[in-house]
C-alpha cells in the first residue's frame, strides 16, 4: 500500500530533479483543457495545486487570472518562482492548505494525486470543495491503472517515483464522494481526466 513515507520518498525526487523536469515539461501545456477550464470557472481565482515548474500557473495569469501555484516540494516552487517571477507560488501541503473556505473559483489539479495515499484522496478532495466557491470547478487528471508502481525515468537520472493509478469510475465515484457532480469523464490508455463542480 501507498505510504505517507512513499510520498516523502517522491517529495526527495522532486527536489532532486526540479531544474532538469521544470525543463522537460515548460512546453508540455495541455491547451484544450486549459482553456476549456477558464471557460467554466465562476470567478477569476484559481488554485494550481502540485504546480511543480509553475507552467500552468503562469498560463492562466497570463490569460488575466488571479492565479496561485502551491507544491511540497521546495525546490519546485524554486523553480516556478525563477520562471514565473510575476506569479504566486508557495510551499503547500494540498491535502490540508491555509487558504479560507470558498477562496477559488478553479482548483486545477495536473498529475499531482499521484503521489496521494489512495485512502487519503476522498479527504483531499473534500479539501479541495472547500476551498472552492459555489459551483466552483475542479478539472483532475491522473494516471490510468490499478495499484501502485515505482518507476524509473532515464530523462530524470533514473530517480525513483511511486505512483498512485486510477481507473475513471473509481475516481468519479472519490469526487462524487466528496461533494462534487461530474461534469464529464474521459480516458485513454495512459490518463484519466475529468472536469467537475462543487454542489
Amino acid at each position: 500500500m501507498y505510504s505517507e513515507e512513499k510520498l516523502k520518498e517522491a517529495i526527495e525526487t522532486y527536489n532532486k530533479i526540479a531544474s532538469v523536469y521544470a525543463k522537460y515539461t515548460e512546453d508540455k501545456l495541455i491547451q484544450f483543457q486549459l482553456a476549456r477550464f477558464e471557460s467554466m470557472l465562476p470567478g477569476k481565482k484559481i488554485l494550481d495545486v502540485g504546480c511543480g515548474s509553475g507552467r500552468d500557473t503562469l498560463y492562466f495569469q497570463e490569460d488575466g487570472f488571479d492565479s496561485i501555484g502551491i507544491d511540497l516540494a521546495e525546490k519546485m516552487v524554486e523553480e516556478a518562482k525563477k520562471r514565473a517571477p510575476d506569479s504566486k507560488f508557495k510551499k503547500m501541503d494540498f491535502r490540508k492548505m491555509a487558504f479560507k473556505d470558498s477562496s477559488f473559483g478553479g482548483v486545477w489539479s495536473v498529475n499531482s494525486l499521484v503521489h496521494t495515499p489512495r485512502e487519503q484522496i476522498i479527504p483531499t478532495l473534500k479539501e479541495f470543495h472547500r476551498v472552492l466557491s459555489d459551483k466552483g470547478i475542479v478539472y483532475i487528471s491522473v494516471k490510468r491503472g490499478e495499484g501502485e508502481k515505482e518507476e524509473f525515468d532515464e530523462k530524470y537520472d533514473n530517480k525513483s517515483r511511486t505512483f498512485v493509478y486510477f481507473e475513471m469510475k473509481e475516481m468519479q465515484d472519490y469526487l462524487e464522494q466528496a461533494g462534487f457532480k461530474i461534469i464529464s469523464a474521459e480516458c485513454n490508455d495512459v490518463w484519466v481526466e475529468i472536469f467537475a463542480e462543487k454542489i
